[in-house]
């Protein structure tokens, strides 16, 4: 199984620790991600025109060569979902290829790394290479991006590929109200009170739950929920202490790896419990 690879901006920056895991984990399971040459940003955020913004996402997707296109990001994800959709108008498609130096026909399929384990590879194959069963209860937190619509990849109100990977790697998916509630992290620089207040709300289910950990898909919401978590004790005056990590680090810890080459030492929440209820 071969894939062309858009890291998104977060895999060489903010979370070099996902990246870890991903190579780790997709080594193992013989799946090659071929990183896509002089990419550019996918223009979710910070782009508010809105040819501009389909033009980046659209030379991503023309990079792929043929290939489907797999990401880490589930805001990269659904930009480049979107994008797919924005061609559907021929006339915006059009403008944008006059603007491109290699025109895009729309034709390529953009993958979360998710979709890809759970659909494309499948869990029967990913349990092949389980070594040490986890024994631990964890919630499966989507976000608010991956299972949009317009992405076609699980339920939008209800999803279950994360619950059902979980439960293959021998741990518990807590019942989760929140997880596709939006934690905060798009709207953190402009407004940081009602960040840390959505937040919060995640934290306090996922602490009622009795999980050991959060799993997350999502850079951007490991960056709120991992790095901004001692900000959201301090404000709110509680005792989180709860790891976020990321689904292929659970993945890598289910397969035996050393906990090293996930990354997991680079959270600012220590694992330490949990590894210790995982190794022992």
């Amino acid at each position: 199984m071969k894939y062309s690879y858009y890291p998104g901006c977060a895999q060489h920056g903010t979370a070099v620790d996902y990246s870890m895991s991903v190579k780790a984990v997709f080594q193992v399971l013989g799946i090659e991600l071929e990183e896509i040459k002089n990419w550019n940003c996918c223009g979710a955020l910070h782009v508010l025109d809105r040819t501009a913004r389909v033009a980046l996402s659209a030379r991503t997707l023309q990079s792929a060569k043929g290939l489907d296109l797999a990401t880490p990001c589930n805001l990269c994800y659904s930009n480049l979902m979107r994008a797919n959709t924005a061609y559907e108008d021929t006339s915006l498609k059009n403008r944008i290829n006059e603007l491109l130096v290699s025109k895009y026909d729309g034709s390529t399929k953009p993958k979360h790394l998710l979709e890809i384990i759970v659909k494309d590879l499948g869990l029967l194959k990913l349990a092949e290479h389980i070594k040490r069963p986890l024994k631990i209860r964890a919630v499966p937190y989507y976000g608010c991006l991956l299972t949009r619509p317009e992405n076609r990849f699980d339920s939008p109100e209800n999803p279950k590929s994360l619950d059902e990977l979980i439960s293959t790697l021998g741990a518990e998916p807590v019942k989760y109200y929140y997880k596709t509630k939006c934690c905060g992290g798009p709207i953190l620089i402009t407004n940081e009170d009602l960040a840390l207040s959505l937040a919060k709300d995640l934290f306090v289910m996922a602490k009622e739950t009795g999980a050991d950990c959060m799993v997350v898909t999502c850079p951007m919401c490991h960056l709120q929920l991992d790095a901004k978590q001692k900000a959201v004790e301090s404000k709110f005056n509680i005792k989180i202490d709860m790891p976020v990590i990321y689904f292929t680090q659970l993945i890598g810890l289910a397969f035996g790896l050393d906990h090293e080459e996930l990354g997991l030492k680079k959270h600012l929440v220590k694992v330490d419990a949990l590894l210790n209820k995982v190794v022992k």
